[in-house]
């Protein structure tokens, strides 16, 4: 599977859900088209490229099964550009994958994002949208918090409506750029930190233990919240307006 993660939008979380959602969940080469991220991991796994790149990006395309293309902000109008001169090219995606954010400037630029797509002939199949940070009270008012996205649906039917595929908040989050890991490395890790912090000969030992049994029990809700997200965007039934 190919998936590119796109938004006109800034900081709607895109390079977050590439690190966290996809990129464990999926056996794919990485590729960031972006000047400056500096909320992307410093894994040495992708590839970076600008979006007048996107010749040689298609091309690298053809040759893979699986891939994940996060489009930053600063680079997004360009890629498209390029992505309408290559016609067709939108065919090398197997799905367009649309964070966004509750603020209403940011849902405006995603309906933007989605039509964008869709007018370059992009099926209402293959785009999908992740309705991101999320607080946990409200995730039965997810379609009055979106109602820009939902309204867009409703009235064009130009994507496919995933009610469930909703990330919720979580500190985490803001705690990855400082370990440099991403939600799985965090629950995958088997040190063994009540140990550690009975043992500690200092206070920044017992700091360090105590902030990483604080970060596991946070990971490990937000993974589980990751695990039905992923499966909701690509194993559950369509909903195309139905």
């Amino acid at each position: 599977m190919k998936v590119a993660v796109i938004n006109f939008s800034g900081n709607p979380g895109k390079t977050t859900l590439v690190d966290n959602l996809l990129a464990p969940r999926m056996a794919a080469q990485k590729f960031r088209v972006e000047t400056v991220n500096t909320g992307a991991l410093h894994d040495g796994h992708a590839e970076v490229l600008k979006a007048k790149d996107f010749g040689d990006l298609q091309e690298e395309l053809m040759l893979l099964d699986s891939a994940i293309v996060d489009v930053g902000a600063s680079n997004v109008e360009e890629f498209i550009k390029q992505m309408g001169q290559f016609d067709g090219s939108h065919e090398e995606f197997d799905c367009f994958v649309v964070p966004v954010v509750s603020e209403k400037k940011q849902q405006i630029d995603s309906a933007n994002t989605i039509e964008t797509l869709a007018a370059l002939g992009v099926p209402a199949h293959k785009i999908r949208v992740v309705f991101n940070k999320v607080e946990l009270e409200d995730a039965s008012d997810v379609s009055r918090l979106f109602s820009t996205i939902f309204g867009l649906h409703a009235d064009k039917k130009c994507f496919t409506l995933k009610p469930n595929a909703v990330v919720f908040r979580n500190d985490i989050f803001e705690r990855l750029l400082a370990f440099q890991k991403s939600v799985s490395d965090i629950v995958a890790d088997t040190t063994d930190y009540r140990t550690m912090l009975r043992e500690a000969g200092d206070e920044d030992a017992k700091a360090h233990a105590v902030s990483m049994i604080s970060a596991q029990r946070l990971a490990k809700s937000a993974q589980k919240n990751l695990d039905d997200v992923y499966q909701a965007l690509f194993t559950q039934g369509e909903r195309n307006g139905k």
